[in-house]
């Protein structure tokens, strides 16, 4: 654990040494590339120069700096932004640590507001002007929500705070905005982009019972694509009971349910299940261009494959994960902060990246999900501090929540071997986002089509462009009246 630490400490500050680096893998070659990954440079680096955000000196005399928090989602590691004390949880000791070092410093108190209608609490907040809250942290839908509605401050107008830095996630707005406009964005003070990444995990036990080859050379070889997960996935399936039936008696290849599965192998082989950007940030539909309308096909199949998918694997049941534990499974799909319902798994387990299209794609690609945004109200009373706190919590943020998170899945109460830490660095360093528009068409339809085995994408995406072409007209329309 102490060499893992280490190693992430060196990791951070080359990040903060570098400018956003852009690795293109096997992608299309119209307008911009939605596959686009930032990656850190020489992460072992061990003599840097500290970047720091040029904050004034500032003391706001005790003001009790707000977030009206709408994560209710106890399934995360964690969904607080407050702590009231250490108590040796990792992450709930770094929150303790980055509120106390930003409040002495800037003379603040930070605390936080349930709610379960942050959209709905916002626009009520504003219409009222009471300013109840500085920052409301939200799901991309109401984010949007808030933002057709005017209610949401563009950050180009909030003083100091800079999202270019990286202590912002970059990919998160670089997806999300439209028009180089941002109104929610998220930076590593948000501990919730950590748990929604979609993750992969094998069961180390079948690996070696069938005599498979192994996932982490596979990943340094270079040789972990769809087509071997599909050939190691059929071959540990087996009709346990001989009825000639696929059932929940059986064992299979791999377990999800279709909303996070489809997600995270259609991502991984450089697709999506979004919109693309042009030059001008502006979006467009290309998912019925031969070059996804491929990779949609090669998931497709890879589910098709006999034995391959468990049928008993839905969103209740995080994707089937029982299943996995009862070494039913030999993969298993959820996002990382899922990962904790392993902790009595008695067979032992590793995290490995999702796999390439093929080796000629050039980069791993994961999908960070739908993390809590961050918006400020547009009848902020002083967007001076709002900025000044926000760009220090970040910042103080990074430095401590990171390895938090790292010492979290990395100990052995849930990852039980020491490549699991270079393969987190693989899937944190690779992750994309997507722009809320059409998303019924776009994600929900296409993933339902993906786990019911269809390959007649194109028919449906016929079917359904004018509507994914309306609602993107309608949300351009939208930003270019905001503001």
């Amino acid at each position: 654990m102490a060499k893992c630490l280490k190693f992430i400490a060196a990791f951070l500050a080359a990040v903060l040494l570098m400018s956003a680096v852009v690795s293109c893998g096997d992608s299309p070659k119209t307008g911009t590339d939605t596959t686009q990954a930032d990656v850190p440079s020489d992460p072992g680096a061990e003599t840097v120069t500290e970047l720091k955000p040029e904050l004034p000196e500032s003391d706001f005399d005790g003001y009790d700096f707000r977030f009206l928090n709408g994560n209710t989602s106890t399934w995360m590691t964690i969904f607080v932004v407050t702590a009231e004390e250490q108590n040796g949880e990792a992450v709930n000791d770094a929150i303790y640590a980055r509120n106390l070092a930003v409040s002495e410093k800037y003379g603040v108190k930070i605390s936080e507001i349930s709610t379960t209608s942050v959209a709905a609490n916002v626009k009520k907040s504003i219409a009222a002007g009471d300013n109840s809250f500085d920052i409301a942290l939200m799901t991309m839908a109401d984010a949007i929500s808030c933002v057709q509605s005017g209610a949401a401050t563009d950050y180009a107008a909030i003083p100091y705070i800079d999202i270019e830095k990286p202590w912002w996630i970059q990919n998160a707005h670089k997806y999300t905005s439209i028009g180089n406009k941002v109104y929610y964005a998220i930076s590593q003070f948000d501990t919730t982009h950590f748990d929604g990444v979609r993750g992969l995990y094998f069961n180390k036990t079948l690996r070696q019972n069938f005599e498979l080859e192994d996932p982490y050379q596979l990943v340094a070889d270079n040789k972990w694509v769809l087509e071997k997960m599909g050939e190691l996935g059929a071959a540990v399936a087996q009709d346990l009971d001989g009825d000639g039936q696929w059932t929940d008696a059986d064992r299979y290849g791999y377990t999800s349910w279709y909303g996070i599965g489809g997600q995270t192998l259609l991502y991984a082989v450089g697709s999506h299940t979004s919109l693309s950007k042009d030059e001008n940030d502006m979006p467009y539909f290309d998912l019925n261009q031969s070059y996804h309308l491929e990779r949609l096909d090669a998931v497709a199949r890879l589910y098709a494959l006999d034995g391959f998918k468990h049928p008993g694997g839905v969103a209740g049941n995080n994707g089937g994960v029982d299943f996995f534990k009862n070494d039913q499974t030999l993969f298993y799909n959820e996002t990382m902060g899922n990962i904790q319902k392993l902790r009595t798994m008695d067979t032992d387990f590793g995290i490995i990246p999702s796999p390439k299209y093929n080796e000629e794609q050039e980069e791993y690609y994961h999908l960070g999900g739908n993390p809590y945004f961050m918006i400020v109200p547009v009848t902020s009373p002083d967007l001076e501090r709002t900025g000044i706190v926000t760009e220090a919590l970040a910042y103080e943020s990074m430095l401590v929540i990171p390895p938090a998170f790292y010492d979290i899945m990395l100990t052995t109460k849930i990852a039980r071997d020491n490549e699991s830490s270079k393969m987190l660095d693989i899937i944190f360093g690779s992750l994309s986002y997507y722009l809320p528009v059409a998303l019924d068409i776009l994600e929900n339809g296409v993933t339902d089509l993906l786990w019911k085995n269809s390959t007649d994408f194109a028919s449906y995406f016929a079917k359904n462009e004018s509507k994914i072409l309306k609602e993107i007209e309608k949300m351009t329309e939208v930003y270019a009246n905001v503001g």
